[in-house]
């Protein structure tokens, strides 16, 4: 007698664009929303970037300021301070993140685009805003308008509008 594995209905019937059944699906099968929430918030900061692989509803929830609320609410919220530092030996430099506790975290990945001086940071929403300055590349010295912002639950750095930045600082204020 051969076994065979047992077979799993499909969920997705081809009916409904991929995205919009995404958007119906529970954030973790079985258990109410907001305790799904709670689940998720609780896992430890450093497992977000690979936590927003599993879906889109997990991505997006890792990118919402909900996140910050609930992991404020169950008492996870840490507070980071970013901290720029010169490379040994070389020229450049590289962001770090310090927790509250002193401890210090892995350096954020590198910064897009060319190196930077004299620009401008902000944190709104746990999320790092680099703005301008300029750009020091073979001698030359270029006057920036590019703006980064580092989401540190995702791990990533991406390119903000100038209008996008204005927005957001005067809708967190």
């Amino acid at each position: 007698m051969q076994l065979k594995p047992p077979t799993r209905p499909k969920l997705y019937s081809g009916l409904m664009p991929q995205e919009e059944f995404d958007s119906y699906c529970d954030l973790i099968p079985g258990l109410p929303e907001d305790l799904a929430k709670i689940c998720l918030a609780l896992v430890p900061r450093t497992h977000f970037p690979v936590m927003g692989a599993v879906s889109k509803r997990w991505m997006s929830f890792l990118e919402s300021k909900e996140l910050i609320a609930v992991r404020k609410e169950v008492g996870k919220l840490e507070e980071w301070v970013y901290v720029l530092t010169p490379d040994a030996g070389a020229k450049g430099s590289h962001w770090e993140i310090l927790e509250c506790s002193g401890q210090k975290q892995s350096p954020l990945p590198r910064m897009p685009g060319l190196t930077k001086a004299g620009f401008g940071v902000v944190v709104i929403g746990g999320k790092l805003f680099i703005i301008a300055g300029y750009s020091a590349d073979h001698g030359k010295d270029c006057v920036s308008d590019e703006v980064y912002q580092y989401d540190s639950c995702l791990n990533r750095y991406a390119w903000v509008l100038i209008i996008i930045l204005w927005k957001i600082l005067f809708i967190s204020k």
